[in-house]
């Protein structure tokens, strides 16, 4: 994974509200690529012009300004529709409220074509009076739903006594479920694990009459939505609370940075919890500082990323990275003023990124964009986790040497191929495979079928020999029409007026697969022989009442006359159109000359009644 860089954003600043914003939310596709994110109240697709991301038409969620505030924002995507997603917030906006609300609309990446917008009419007020940074997911049980987490505000008091879990499923969100907790929390962020069965908070307690912090764990029951708390012990210092929190891609460690307030010195202090310690007390004890400085005020947010590595935002405002984040102790490899943000910032908060989507973040992963190709296509292989900073790919069908040092290379394999990648780091290496399976292409099309016939022949056979059971076969006709068989091996086919025709079969599979084609030419020409039926039933059942020749759209000029046995004409005829149905005549055996294009045809037909 590539070294965070700063981009542009085309409306990085909304009505002064730089100093009035805390909150923003990012997204990605399968592939790592942005979809969209929120800064400054407005949502950005990813869609760049000159180099900047450009806004959602209809993407403005917040019309305040300062002292207004955005505080908290979380994306989650729909468990039923791949391509609809939920924007959770809180904000506070003097017109509109006298409290910080939580509200949520919805994205769907099918409108804007294809760059996504807001859904018309999709903002709600999910709550009034809730705490404005207590704003966390958890991936439930089932793997599929999402809880959306969110704390009570007390009036008066700044503190919340209620969490609100709130599901998010393939029918919408469901009501909340509410649970009562022992100590108040406070305003602090609060996290949830990776494998979303814990969350941190700081919370306040009464004791000797004064509020002491103490940093609270949770456990978190997915399939219910009821949290349990686990353990409580007091925060490192009274003067510099601990607001941000982060754990491990294990989950066994717990990372917390503290802010100071107007008036104290500068001192930003990370704070690592070995969770896996013990009792409360041995996890208390287990307490390390890994990072302390007083070049920063604070340490105002921390996220872990899809490489591993935890990123943390301090003030002034810098990117420091936790290389090692699983390790205890010094060995987690904290390095700081990794990314100068150039003061583009929203308020004191990195975009959110929903912790539930790194849960195997602390192994090494290696995909690819298509696990299953064409043969002769291409693809692409990408290696990211457990904190890798360099990749080395074992080489193998169809990646060539200059490129088995890439992160990404692109393969080109002619089989089905598994491919291994090492990735090591200031940490540890590992080892991660990925399959791509080749499709192998069939043998060469062939068609058969008559190469010559008659104008406006109808219903004339094609077929693919020896077919792939399953595949698809595109048919392609010029000089005539499909009558039926269209994406079957076989088709029937009705010719026009003389002159050359074509055939063109195109072979698929169900995966897409398309290879080449293979074509027949037609010619059309002349007229079919005419078919002359000897014997009519005229009783009214469909089945032979008249005088019929066939083909006779091809001799419309044409004469027939029938005679008895003894040469007496009983019927006569120019242009006929197989209407005789032996009217006024008994049975017997009649005579007919038909006569059309200078040529005779003469013989007899037995009438039946």
């Amino acid at each position: 994974m590539p070294k965070p860089v700063v981009t542009n954003f085309s409306f990085i600043k909304v009505d002064s509200l730089a100093t009035g914003i805390a909150g923003a939310a990012a997204i990605s596709d399968k592939n790592g690529d942005p979809l969209f994110f929120t800064s400054g109240g407005k949502i950005a697709t990813r869609e760049k012009i000159n180099g900047v991301y450009q806004p959602m038409a209809n993407g403005k969620f917040f019309s305040g300004k300062v002292p207004d505030l955005l505080y908290s924002e979380m994306i989650v995507q729909s468990p039923g529709d791949s391509n609809l997603y939920y924007l959770f917030f809180t904000k506070f906006e003097r017109a509109i409220s006298t409290s910080v609300d939580l509200y949520q609309l919805q994205v769907d990446m099918r409108l804007n074509n294809g760059y996504g917008d807001v859904v018309p009419n999709s903002l709600q007020l999910v709550r009034k009076k809730v705490s404005p940074y207590n704003l966390t997911a958890f991936l439930h049980h089932n793997n599929r739903d999402t809880w959306v987490s969110a704390a009570n505000s007390v009036p008066g008091a700044g503190v919340s006594d209620t969490i609100f879990n709130y599901l998010v499923t393939p029918t919408g969100i469901l009501p909340p479920v509410k649970t009562k907790v022992t100590t108040p929390f406070s305003s602090s962020r609060m996290k949830a694990s990776p494998n979303s069965e814990m969350f941190v908070v700081v919370a306040y307690k009464l004791i000797a009459g004064q509020r002491v912090q103490h940093l609270e764990l949770y456990d978190f029951n997915r399939t219910t939505g009821v949290p349990t708390l686990r353990f409580s012990f007091p925060t490192p210092s009274l003067d510099y609370q601990l607001f941000s929190f982060a754990f491990s891609p294990d989950n066994s460690k717990l990372y917390a940075g503290s802010s100071g307030h107007t008036g104290l010195p500068k001192i930003a202090t990370v704070y690592q919890y070995d969770l896996a310690a013990g009792n409360t007390a041995q996890v208390q004890q287990s307490q390390n500082i890994v990072y302390n400085s007083t070049n920063f005020s604070g340490v105002y947010d921390m996220q872990l990323a899809i490489n591993g590595k935890l990123y943390l935002y301090t003030e002034p405002a810098f990117l420091a990275q936790i290389n090692c984040p699983d390790f205890y102790g010094p060995a987690c490899n904290i390095q700081v003023n990794t990314v100068d943000l150039n003061g583009k910032t929203e308020g004191y908060s990195l975009p959110t990124l929903n912790q539930t989507i790194f849960r195997n973040a602390g192994k090494l992963q290696a995909q690819a964009t298509r696990q299953t190709i064409c043969e002769g296509d291409t693809v692409q292989l990408s290696a990211y986790g457990a904190g890798a900073d360099h990749f080395k790919w074992k080489l193998a069908n169809g990646l060539i040497p200059s490129s088995d040092t890439l992160v990404n290379p692109i393969v080109n394999p002619t089989e089905t191929t598994t491919y291994m990648v090492i990735g090591s780091s200031t940490c540890r290496t590992d080892t991660a495979y990925v399959k791509v399976t080749v499709l192998p292409k069939p043998k060469p099309l062939s068609i058969s079928g008559p190469l010559q016939v008659h104008t406006y022949a109808e219903k004339q056979v094609y077929s693919v020999k020896d077919p792939v059971p399953g595949n698809k076969f595109d048919w392609q006709i010029s000089g005539g029409t499909i009558e039926k068989g269209q994406g079957s091996s076989s088709i029937e086919v009705n010719w026009g007026a003389a002159g050359a025709g074509s055939i063109t079969v195109t072979e698929s599979n169900a995966a897409g697969c398309k290879w080449g084609s293979t074509s027949l030419e037609v010619e059309i020409s002349g007229e079919p022989d005419l078919i002359i039926y000897n014997i009519i039933t005229p009783n009214n059942d469909g089945k032979n009442d008249a005088f019929v020749i066939e083909n006779l759209k091809w001799y419309p000029q044409n004469e027939l006359r029938i005679f008895n046995r003894w040469g007496m004409e009983v019927y006569q005829s120019k242009n006929y159109r197989n209407n005789w149905k032996a009217e006024k005549v008994s049975s017997g055996i009649y005579y007919y000359l038909f006569i059309t294009q200078g040529k005779t045809w003469k013989g007899w037909v037995e009438v039946v009644k």
